[in-house]
């Protein structure tokens, strides 16, 4: 089992490698919880199979970014949820 260092669940993750494995360990098409985008591999997949997927390059990304165009401040990578659930963003 790994844990990417910067995305916070609760259980245990696997990683998954390869699709026959992706297959074998969901019950249809899941999604990120990062991104929102359909999971593919690799990926991570929570070990209680409560449905928490990440692509390995979504727990790989950055928190903080800055970026020339915003030099006052950096951006903060959000989950795609708060989005939603505050278009103000």
């Amino acid at each position: 089992m790994v844990e990417p260092e910067n995305y916070w669940h609760q259980h245990p993750l696997l990683l998954l490698l390869n699709e026959e494995q992706l297959i074998d360990n969901q019950s249809g098409v899941a999604d990120c919880s990062k991104c929102g985008e359909m999971v593919s591999t690799p990926c991570f997949s929570c070990a209680e199979k409560c449905g928490f997927y990440l692509h390995k390059i979504c727990a790989d990304a950055p928190l903080k970014l800055n970026d020339p165009f915003h030099r006052d401040h950096p951006l903060d990578l959000m989950h795609h949820s708060l989005l939603i659930k505050n278009p103000a963003y």
